[in-house]
């Protein structure tokens, strides 16, 4: 019986070690969302695999070359933007594999906290 248990506890403890853990933001995320004067936009965060993300509203970069680097459920972003506001850190909120929303842990630009406020992002195909 002993041998049982022992045998069970250790299958429990592969399986939960071996899960996935996709919570990785490299590639493309998308969300549609309007302003207040009620025009309608969509915006592509890209994270790039070398640490560089780029904002794309309406097909249009807005935001270019910004850096990014994360830890595990938290990411650290800085872009030219919000000098002198260099870096700001957001929580990763994820689920479903494909969606996310970035909750501001600390960030002192307006500009940026706001940009990534409320906002669900679904991963886009490759």
């Amino acid at each position: 019986m002993k041998t049982v248990l022992t045998l069970f506890i250790i299958a429990i403890f592969f399986s939960c070690s071996n899960k996935e853990n996709n919570t990785s933001l490299e590639g493309k995320w998308a969300y549609n969302h309007s302003h207040d004067d009620k025009t309608y936009h969509d915006f592509i965060a890209y994270f790039k695999t070398d640490g560089t993300y780029d904002g794309i509203e309406d097909g249009k970069v807005t935001i270019a070359g910004g850096r990014y680097t994360q830890n595990n459920d938290t990411m650290y972003m800085n872009d030219a933007s919000c000098n002198p506001h260099p870096k700001g850190s957001y929580k990763i909120i994820m689920w479903a594999k494909d969606s996310m929303r970035l909750d501001p842990i600390i960030d002192s630009c307006d500009n940026r906290r706001e940009g990534t406020k409320r906002f669900l992002f679904k991963r886009m195909n490759k």
